[in-house]
């Protein structure tokens, strides 16, 4: 399609919006996913900063010193067994995953938590997301699952993303 001639030119990045756990102290938890000294295991922006880059993130610090990070790669993974590449990147870190979401839902994708856009940073349009999200639909396959199944599956031959989960 065109959109994976797309995928395959500019690969794709994944955003990452975390805040200072400092900056709610006396405020709600709005637009808050995961805090910086939760997610690099530190208080010290510095060393949160180092550990980001020891992790090829792209580091960025914003307002409230917001941590921003981004990590540039290939949509596709090189499958051996079947010996070429395949899909492998979902809209699962995509903002849309926080429509839901009471404190983040209102806020633009690219201030959410998790977010993508192509590799050159340019936003993934409406209708290619549409696109995206139903060749999942089209080509995925439903587990049947019941209380107590386990599943394992294999990250190259299937897709991060998957429909909600309801327990009860």
């Amino acid at each position: 399609t065109e959109l994976g001639r797309k995928l395959k030119a500019l690969g794709v990045c994944y955003h990452r919006n975390l805040t200072d756990r400092d900056a709610f102290l006396d405020r709600p938890e709005f637009g808050v996913y995961n805090h910086w000294q939760k997610s690099f295991g530190t208080d010290d922006p510095d060393l949160a900063a180092t550990r980001a880059r020891d992790q090829r993130l792209a580091v960025e610090w914003g307002p409230d010193r917001l941590l921003k990070t981004r990590y540039y790669c290939s949509a596709f993974e090189y499958f051996p067994q079947l010996g070429r590449n395949l899909l492998y990147s979902s809209l699962a870190d995509h903002g849309i995953w926080f429509d839901t979401w009471p404190l983040v839902h209102h806020l633009p994708y690219e201030q959410r938590p998790l977010h993508m856009t192509f590799g050159d940073d340019s936003e993934i349009s409406a209708e290619e997301i549409r696109e995206w999200l139903d060749l999942y639909d089209d080509f995925g396959m439903p587990i049947d699952w019941k209380r107590g199944d386990v599943g394992v599956i294999c990250n190259y031959r299937w897709a991060h993303g998957r429909p909600g989960v309801s327990v009860g």
